[in-house]
């Protein structure tokens, strides 16, 4: 947040009327006003004042970028002066000029107006988020595009080739489909070959000055749905329409992904929703999703700018926590198959990844490095074959529900079985939100003696996971309770290095820190 609000003010105000003026060149070029080169003129003048300004809040706000929008819009104005053809001319201020200006605007707003003030943030959030990045339009209810395919690219044009290539392949016939193509300062060569493609269903953005900044994707998507990749990916010829197939099987979906894998893998796979498998946290180098719905938005960066370098390490997962927050579930198509080209890997900055964590921390109320992977050990001791009835799930301190949910995966793959359901009791409030969009029922729990037994009373379960112990819960009462909810064949595993009052219990397992009871069947 810059100190300065009446400077921020009159820089928005210049902003405001900048964009006022992109419009009006546009009616300029339309109607071939003979006025034109001096009205470009006296904007880039407006610009290079108001990029004299910003420069120097960026050293007081890093996460600023408004220079290189400004320098980026200034680029813009440049082209329009070599292009003749009119149509190019009026696409270019549309799909470039216009939205790169309305970005300025949203960074200087958020970064220098609101964050890290919670009643500001709130503010752009619930109001002005909704004002700058409205959701597609439509006519009697109906998209002018099934859906909006849009490619952020940021290498080598032959990648850029081969990704879009894949696309070509992978967009199933009969969709009316239309291509937003991003290129944030992937060079001249990319430029050129995005502008060799711009069309009447193809969008061209060229950004000189690298931004990371894909929201200004969201300013020109039309589709009902919308596929967002980077280039460094490649699909599958099937991984689009088996992600359709899973997000439009279910209203709570919100967003689906791929499931990544080697290049020498990469096989077309049919349709298998035993394969579908729910996720907490999505890899959003490749992500399907309505375009109406919150997902969209903040995984472009509209909900939450990540423009600056601190704040994007952990920006796929504050995109998925902010879905399940509002009761979406993610979902990973194994049937939609995709690869990532490798790049190396920049080396981390300790204290930028200290600092992205803290600021994650503050804002979403858990810590992001907690709770990531799933529990092998924990996996390896439980049977998912032949679970041919309903599969129930209890899960006591499961934080995500990371391994609640690997669980659910492996009975769908193993037993062929869908019918599945997880429930939840958590000691954590920080969590609770999260475990409510996976859970047919989920109880915050503070006192066991008390409430355990109201707890889903008629509930029996295959499997109940308790992933963090306490003595309440290493209680010999309660263990016995919890065997008893146990269905026949059922097991509970129970994550803990202590001696337990069941020690001498029988059927059991003990793999790694976990001990696994058994409940043998009465057969």
């Amino acid at each position: 947040m810059i100190k300065d609000k009446e400077m921020g003010k009159k820089l928005l105000e210049s902003i405001e009327t900048l964009n006022e003026a992109a419009y009006e060149l546009y009616s300029m070029v339309l109607n071939d006003n003979e006025r034109l080169d001096d009205f470009v003129k006296t904007m880039q003048a407006l610009l290079i004042g108001i990029k004299g300004n910003v420069t120097g809040l960026v050293v007081e706000e890093p996460a600023l970028k408004c220079n290189l929008l400004v320098d980026n819009a200034l680029d813009t104005l440049d082209k329009l002066g070599e292009i003749s053809e009119k149509k190019r001319k009026l696409g270019i201020i549309k799909n470039e000029l216009i939205p790169e200006i309305g970005e300025a605007y949203v960074d200087l707003l958020f970064w220098g107006g609101c964050f890290p003030d919670p009643d500001a943030m709130f503010e752009y959030y619930n109001n002005q988020m909704k004002e700058f990045y409205p959701a597609p339009g439509t006519d009697k209810g109906r998209y002018r595009y099934d859906l909006s395919v849009a490619v952020m690219a940021n290498n080598d044009v032959e990648q850029v080739d081969k990704c879009l290539k894949s696309l070509n392949d992978a967009v199933p016939e009969g969709l009316r489909c239309e291509y937003v193509l991003f290129n944030d300062g992937a060079g001249e060569k990319v430029a050129k070959y995005f502008d060799g493609l711009a069309d009447k269903n193809v969008k061209v953005i060229n950004y000189k000055h690298q931004t990371n900044a894909p929201s200004v994707i969201y300013q020109l998507v039309e589709g009902k749905y919308v596929l967002f990749l980077t280039t460094e990916n490649i699909l599958s010829k099937t991984a689009v329409s088996n992600m359709m197939k899973c997000l439009t099987s279910d209203k709570k979906i919100g967003a689906v992904c791929p499931a990544f894998v080697e290049e020498d893998k990469l096989n077309d796979a049919e349709s298998n929703e035993y394969l579908w498998h729910q996720k907490s946290e999505l890899n959003t180098d490749a992500v399907l999703a309505r375009s109406n719905e919150i997902l969209i938005p903040t995984m472009l960066g509209a909900y939450f700018p990540f423009m600056a370098k601190r704040y994007t390490e952990f920006s796929s997962k504050a995109m998925s926590l902010i879905g399940r927050r509002n009761g979406k579930l993610l979902y990973e198509a194994g049937d939609a198959l995709a690869c990532r080209v490798h790049k190396e890997k920049d080396e981390k900055d300790e204290d930028i990844v200290l600092e992205g964590i803290k600021q994650f921390e503050r804002i979403m109320g858990i810590n992001p490095m907690l709770e990531q992977d799933v529990d092998q050990d924990l996996l390896s001791g439980l049977d998912f074959k032949n679970k041919g009835k309903r599969v129930d799930i209890l899960g006591i301190n499961s934080s995500f529900g990371i391994n609640l949910l690997a669980i659910q995966d492996r009975v769908r793959e193993e037993s062929k079985n869908l019918r599945t359901n997880i429930y939840s009791l958590n000691e954590e409030e920080a969590y609770e939100r999260d475990l409510e969009t996976i859970a047919k029922k989920s109880r915050f729990i503070s006192d066991w003696d008390r409430d355990f037994d109201k707890c889903f009373p008629n509930a029996r379960f295959d499997y109940i996971v308790m992933e963090k112990t306490n003595d309440k819960l290493l209680d010999l009462m309660l263990l016995l309770k919890l065997l008893e909810r146990l269905k026949d064949g059922g097991a509970m595993a129970i994550h803990t290095a202590e001696e337990m009052p069941l020690s001498d219990y029988e059927p059991r397992k003990v793999i790694g820190d976990w001990q696994i009871l058994y409940k043998q069947s009465d057969e």
